[in-house]
Protein backbone atom coordinates (compact mmCIF):
# COMPACT_ATOMS: atom_id res chain seq x y z
CA UNK A 1 0.00 0.00 0.00
CA UNK A 2 1.28 2.94 -1.06
CA UNK A 3 1.50 6.23 1.38
CA UNK A 4 -0.58 8.69 -1.37
CA UNK A 5 -3.42 5.68 -0.95
CA UNK A 6 -3.29 6.10 3.06
CA UNK A 7 -3.94 9.80 3.11
CA UNK A 8 -7.16 10.15 1.64
CA UNK A 9 -10.51 8.54 2.82
CA UNK A 10 -11.40 5.38 0.42
CA UNK A 11 -14.77 4.57 -0.56
CA UNK A 12 -15.75 1.10 -2.19
CA UNK A 13 -18.95 -0.10 -3.15
CA UNK A 14 -19.93 -3.39 -2.31
CA UNK A 15 -23.04 -3.82 -3.94
CA UNK A 16 -25.00 -6.80 -5.00
CA UNK A 17 -27.41 -7.48 -7.67
CA UNK A 18 -30.92 -6.86 -6.80
CA UNK A 19 -32.45 -9.49 -8.67
CA UNK A 20 -35.44 -11.53 -7.52
CA UNK A 21 -33.36 -14.78 -7.03
CA UNK A 22 -30.55 -13.03 -4.87
CA UNK A 23 -32.88 -12.25 -1.72
CA UNK A 24 -34.56 -15.04 0.22
CA UNK A 25 -36.87 -14.66 3.36
CA UNK A 26 -36.26 -16.48 6.50
CA UNK A 27 -37.98 -19.92 4.70
CA UNK A 28 -35.36 -19.83 1.98
CA UNK A 29 -37.69 -18.84 -0.27
CA UNK A 30 -37.18 -15.56 -2.70
CA UNK A 31 -38.62 -12.28 -1.16
CA UNK A 32 -40.42 -9.96 -3.61
CA UNK A 33 -40.57 -6.70 -0.88
CA UNK A 34 -37.06 -7.10 -0.89
CA UNK A 35 -36.01 -6.83 -4.58
CA UNK A 36 -37.67 -4.02 -4.96
CA UNK A 37 -35.42 -2.28 -2.44
CA UNK A 38 -32.50 0.29 -3.86
CA UNK A 39 -29.35 -0.65 -3.96
CA UNK A 40 -26.98 1.17 -1.77
CA UNK A 41 -22.86 2.07 -2.09
CA UNK A 42 -21.34 1.52 1.23
CA UNK A 43 -18.76 3.62 2.18
CA UNK A 44 -15.62 2.73 3.99
CA UNK A 45 -13.74 5.01 6.00
CA UNK A 46 -9.72 4.84 7.02
CA UNK A 47 -9.97 5.98 10.85
CA UNK A 48 -6.21 7.16 10.40
CA UNK A 49 -7.09 8.93 6.99
CA UNK A 50 -9.92 10.58 8.80
CA UNK A 51 -7.48 11.79 11.73
CA UNK A 52 -4.69 12.81 9.00
CA UNK A 53 -6.84 15.19 6.83
CA UNK A 54 -8.45 16.58 9.84
CA UNK A 55 -5.11 17.02 11.54
CA UNK A 56 -3.77 18.89 8.88
CA UNK A 57 -7.25 21.12 8.23
CA UNK A 58 -6.28 21.67 11.77
CA UNK A 59 -2.90 22.94 10.90
CA UNK A 60 -3.97 25.10 7.82
CA UNK A 61 -6.51 26.96 10.44
CA UNK A 62 -3.49 27.51 12.83
CA UNK A 63 -1.24 28.88 10.22
CA UNK A 64 -3.93 31.01 9.08
CA UNK A 65 -4.99 32.05 12.04
CA UNK A 66 -1.42 33.76 12.83
CA UNK A 67 -0.69 35.27 9.47
CA UNK A 68 -4.15 36.81 9.72
CA UNK A 69 -3.11 37.81 13.25
CA UNK A 70 0.01 39.47 12.31
CA UNK A 71 -2.07 41.11 9.21
CA UNK A 72 -4.49 42.60 11.60
CA UNK A 73 -1.77 43.65 14.49
CA UNK A 74 0.23 45.23 11.43
CA UNK A 75 -2.31 47.05 9.79
CA UNK A 76 -3.72 48.16 13.36
CA UNK A 77 -7.49 46.52 13.39
CA UNK A 78 -8.83 47.23 17.10
CA UNK A 79 -12.03 46.09 18.45
CA UNK A 80 -14.08 44.50 16.03
CA UNK A 81 -12.91 45.10 13.19
CA UNK A 82 -10.30 42.69 14.15
CA UNK A 83 -12.99 39.98 15.15
CA UNK A 84 -14.30 40.02 11.56
CA UNK A 85 -11.47 39.86 10.16
CA UNK A 86 -10.82 37.14 11.42
CA UNK A 87 -13.84 35.44 10.51
CA UNK A 88 -13.62 36.90 7.32
CA UNK A 89 -9.94 35.07 7.04
CA UNK A 90 -11.66 31.68 8.13
CA UNK A 91 -14.18 31.62 6.05
CA UNK A 92 -11.83 32.65 2.66
CA UNK A 93 -10.38 29.37 4.06
CA UNK A 94 -13.16 27.20 4.72
CA UNK A 95 -14.03 28.38 0.97
CA UNK A 96 -10.43 27.50 -0.68
CA UNK A 97 -10.53 24.42 1.09
CA UNK A 98 -14.10 23.30 -0.42
CA UNK A 99 -12.70 25.26 -4.00
CA UNK A 100 -9.76 22.43 -3.74
CA UNK A 101 -11.93 19.79 -2.84
CA UNK A 102 -14.78 20.08 -4.93
CA UNK A 103 -17.60 17.42 -4.37
CA UNK A 104 -15.36 14.84 -3.20
CA UNK A 105 -15.52 16.06 0.17
CA UNK A 106 -16.82 12.69 1.49
CA UNK A 107 -13.35 11.03 0.04
CA UNK A 108 -11.77 13.63 2.63
CA UNK A 109 -13.73 14.32 5.15
CA UNK A 110 -16.76 12.12 7.30
CA UNK A 111 -19.11 15.46 6.99
CA UNK A 112 -19.18 18.74 4.73
CA UNK A 113 -18.91 20.42 8.27
CA UNK A 114 -15.54 19.59 8.79
CA UNK A 115 -14.41 22.47 6.41
CA UNK A 116 -16.80 25.02 7.59
CA UNK A 117 -17.24 24.63 11.03
CA UNK A 118 -14.83 22.25 13.04
CA UNK A 119 -12.02 24.09 14.38
CA UNK A 120 -13.31 27.87 14.11
CA UNK A 121 -12.75 29.24 17.44
CA UNK A 122 -9.90 26.67 18.16
CA UNK A 123 -7.64 29.45 16.07
CA UNK A 124 -9.03 31.92 17.60
CA UNK A 125 -6.39 32.63 20.96
CA UNK A 126 -3.68 32.10 18.34
CA UNK A 127 -5.37 34.66 16.27
CA UNK A 128 -5.20 37.60 19.60
CA UNK A 129 -2.12 36.51 20.33
CA UNK A 130 -0.45 37.53 17.11
CA UNK A 131 -2.82 40.47 16.83
CA UNK A 132 -2.12 42.05 19.83
CA UNK A 133 1.91 41.17 20.08
CA UNK A 134 2.06 42.77 16.53
CA UNK A 135 -0.42 45.64 17.67
CA UNK A 136 1.78 46.73 20.27
CA UNK A 137 5.27 46.03 18.82
CA UNK A 138 4.25 48.75 15.58
CA UNK A 139 1.31 50.86 17.03
CA UNK A 140 2.29 51.13 20.64
CA UNK A 141 6.15 51.21 20.37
Amino acid sequence: MSASSEMQIRRTATSRPTGAGSHLSSTGTPSSASSHKRRHDAVLYSDAAVRFNENSLEQCRTSVSALSGCVAGIIGLTSYKGFLFYGFSMLLLSFLIFVVIRREHRKFFTNLNHVFVNGFFNGLLTYVLFWTFLYGMVHVY
